[in-house]
């Protein structure tokens, strides 16, 4: 009888045991399938941005994922289809390495992964890539980094010179002058002296017809004018991307100083004139940047013009305020006039005068700053390079002047130009030059910007062999 009892109260303690061992080992069975997911999707995450375009990293320091792969259409679905691989390969290591393994307790697989949040470069005009290029210039320079870009754009602006239209005071003053000879012609006989007379402002007025890059540049033929295929790139396109913007809690770039960091970064990872960047697809980058014109050679041209404009106003501000130099002129007048016979006209040819003066003074300007010489911002007699006497045949002596003057420099004035105009615009013609030189290395040819992710928050669903399903979101980037 004593055995039968044991019999029974041993078979009655196994059974509590054995289900007690059950739901332990269901218990570890699933903090171990929670725990494996947290882990895998983490170092899927992490895998997925290990994928970043080696181009963008070599030729900009930037990292992005490049959603297309090397193919030819970017989607948000190849993303989340490397995750989903990535995740399924370390649940199943052994499906792809030789490794002994016993019974897989958690029958583990990831189903599927969805893009929630994804941050593409070009996403708010350009916020994104703008962040992350601010983000690695404060690495490389520091908080420190002197702002140049405002100093400079400041030296334009508060000088008057942007505002000042020195054309239209020239060819009012011009119109005056050839609208009086002209009546004075009528009204003299055939042999008048002042028929022939030729005012200065009319050699200095051929000279404006040649076209400011024959003038500034000693070899006009060098010149580059490769095109841009503006059409085939960022802002030429209709059918961008779009993801949903710069991670939550991320603040977009402001300020001067991420501005000027910006615009260095620019300086820094493209070429202009004079500083051309290797393997590029064109080569007046940073002047396409402000012109966004079609081709290299315009761009260049409208740049030359805009600086001309500034050089101009600025030395003919200096012209009008110098005593002795205004005398120079007046004393042509006095000559001019006397021929003609029209004293009253002294004022307006003195003004015309000085007017052609500034700008042969301004395209000898040009010259400097193209040859890679600095030129002051404002003049003053010891900085002043053409003499009166060679204001008729400027043109050949526009190789004659000091070297190391101290001024703004070419690329100083870009970056000032920069500083200047829509940020929007430079951040967006600034993906185009980025899109043309990656689309230039092999395997790209059909890179976008706007495929390009920096940021995502993905969620993905898991199942288990054994009946469990699970869930996990996940937000990773490149901080």
């Amino acid at each position: 009888m004593r055995k039968g009892y044991i019999t029974v109260y041993l078979s009655l303690v196994t059974g509590i045991l054995l289900s007690l061992l059950l739901t332990v080992i269901e218990g570890v069975r699933m903090h171990t399938i929670r725990t494996q997911t947290e882990c895998v999707m983490d170092m899927a995450m992490d895998s997925a941005l290990a994928e970043y375009h080696r181009e963008m990293l070599e030729q900009y320091e930037l990292f992005f994922i490049d959603m297309s792969y090397g193919g030819t259409s970017p989607a948000f679905s190849n993303t989340e289809e490397h995750i989903r691989n990535y995740m399924n390969m370390n649940f199943r290591p052994y499906e792809l390495f030789d490794i002994p393994v016993g019974k897989d307790l958690t029958g583990l697989s990831a189903d599927g992964v969805d893009l929630q949040q994804a941050a593409i470069a070009s996403d708010e005009k350009g916020a994104v890539l703008k962040k992350q290029a601010i983000t690695y210039m404060k690495d490389k320079w520091g908080l420190g980094f002197l702002e140049q870009a405002a100093v400079n754009a400041g030296l334009i602006q508060t000088g008057g010179f942007l505002g000042t239209d020195v054309e239209l005071r020239r060819n009012e003053t011009e119109k005056q002058v050839k609208e009086a000879i002209l009546n004075k012609e009528e009204q003299e006989a055939e042999d008048w002296e002042g028929k022939n007379v030729e005012l200065p402002s009319d050699v200095v007025n051929e000279a404006r017809g040649e076209g400011i890059l024959k003038l500034a540049v000693e070899n006009s033929a060098s010149l580059s004018r490769e095109s841009i295929p503006k059409a085939a790139l960022y802002t030429g396109r209709s059918n961008k991307m779009e993801g949903t913007g710069l991670p939550s809690g991320v603040e977009p770039p402001s300020g001067v100083s991420d501005t000027c960091l910006f615009l260095k970064y620019v300086m820094d990872k493209c070429g202009y004139y004079n500083q051309i960047k290797n393997g590029s697809s064109f080569s007046y980058q940073v002047e396409y940047i402000l012109q966004g014109k079609g081709n290299d050679l315009d761009n260049l041209r409208g740049m030359a013009n805009q600086i001309l404009l500034v050089r101009e106003a600025a030395n003919v501000a200096y012209l009008f305020s110098d005593g002795q130099k205004k005398s120079e002129a007046r004393g042509a007048a006095l000559l001019i006039t006397g021929v003609l016979g029209m004293p009253e006209l002294e004022e307006p040819v003195t003004q015309l005068i000085l007017f052609a003066w500034g700008y042969a003074e301004s395209v000898k300007d040009l010259r400097m700053l193209f040859d890679g010489e600095k030129v002051p911002i404002i003049k003053d007699s010891g900085s002043w390079n053409t003499p009166f006497s060679q204001l008729l045949t400027f043109r050949g002596h526009l190789s004659e002047y000091p070297r190391g003057q101290k001024g703004l420099g070419y690329g100083d004035y870009l970056q000032a130009f920069l500083f200047l105009e829509s940020q929007e615009k430079v951040t967006e013609r600034l993906m185009d030059v980025m899109e043309a030189d990656i689309r230039q290395t092999k395997g790209n040819s059909c890179f976008r910007i706007d495929g390009c992710m920096d940021a995502m928050t993905a969620e993905a669903s898991v199942s288990s062999g054994y009946g469990y399903q699970y869930s996990i979101k996940r937000a990773y980037g490149y901080d």
